[in-house]
């Protein structure tokens, strides 16, 4: 319950992180990429990255890789509120965001209770 109000909390702070990439007058909207893909891309990508933002980065992976949706939506969403990321590693969080997304949509159709609550929080912050 705690790590679910802990995740709730993080994701309240970052629900403007999908529109916030794809703005900045760029016009460039984020591409869905495979969730498959996304530990290695985010891997190479924040490898010399700082160590706040390198252990953020592994910890939204090791959600991703658990099948975790929800977890990695929430820490792909904090890692995008960081400042110091490059353009390159922004607009890879916002793809990340769209892919796990998709995901997090079809856990929460399929009962997942967790996936129901992050988009409830999601829809209500709007």
């Amino acid at each position: 319950m705690k790590a679910l109000l802990h995740s709730l909390a993080v994701l309240s702070l970052g629900l403007g992180l999908i529109c916030f990439p794809a703005g900045c007058g760029r016009g460039k909207a984020p591409k869905e990429i495979p969730t498959a893909e996304i530990p290695g891309e985010a891997g190479a990508l924040f490898a010399k990255a700082p160590a706040p933002v390198k252990e953020l980065a592994a910890q939204a992976t090791a959600a991703l890789a658990a099948k975790d949706w929800s977890g990695a939506w929430v820490a792909f969403q904090a890692l995008g509120e960081r400042k110091d990321l490059t353009d390159e590693q922004r607009q890879f969080v916002a793809s990340a965001i769209v892919s796990i997304g998709a995901e997090l949509n079809k856990a929460g159709e399929q009962g997942d209770a967790r996936a129901e609550a992050v988009q409830q929080m999601h829809r209500l912050s709007k």
